[in-house]
């Protein structure tokens, strides 16, 4: 599943049909919904950091059950070392290195023990798993920088884990904070 952008809003139908009329009048229809589940919407743009912007200039101190907007930047299979190997490449790549960051998890990810068997890795060691190789400074409570990862279930039995590495106020709620480059 390819998805590029997360929409968490406020559950209910009706919220719902808020949703899709602020994403018409503000980007248009120039997107694909690939999963709506309650509170979460999957969707394709194409460019979804400008797509975030858009939206947050738009919904930025007004009603509305959006609560964020997510871009993503690559979706991977939700293994503790394949994220923490695409992390590296995207944090190395995109944080400045006189920049601070932090690891934002939501989700479980997992490991292959020795004997081969996929098992749940804690929160913790996933989190120094990813963080270990991004030679940037770590600040839990004011970063400058996240690298935000999130699983999330496209399927009955299948889960994905989304990736991406922003500006801080990237993953905040779209009604805090004023609109600027996410990037």
């Amino acid at each position: 599943m390819s998805f590029n952008l997360i929409i968490t809003y406020e559950p209910g139908p009706q919220h719902l049909d808020h949703v899709f009329k602020q994403l018409n009048s503000c980007i248009g229809t120039s997107y694909v919904v690939l999963r709506a589940r309650p509170s979460l919407l999957l969707l394709r743009v194409d460019d979804p950091y400008r797509v975030w912007y858009e939206l947050k200039k738009t919904l930025y101190r007004t009603e509305t059950p959006i609560q964020r907007i997510i871009p993503v930047d690559e979706v991977v299979d939700p293994l503790v070392d394949r994220v923490a190997k695409k992390a590296r490449e995207y944090a190395l790549k995109r944080i400045p290195e006189n920049s601070t960051y932090r690891v934002t998890l939501h989700g479980k990810l997992y490991k292959v023990d020795q004997s081969g068997r996929l098992v749940k890795e804690s929160s913790i060691e996933a989190i120094k798993a990813i963080a270990n190789g991004i030679d940037r400074k770590v600040d839990l409570k004011n970063p400058q920088w996240v690298v935000y990862v999130r699983t999330v279930p496209v399927g009955k039995w299948f889960v994905v884990a989304a990736l991406s590495v922003a500006k801080a106020i990237v993953f905040k709620n779209v009604r805090v904070g004023e609109p600027e480059s996410p990037l």
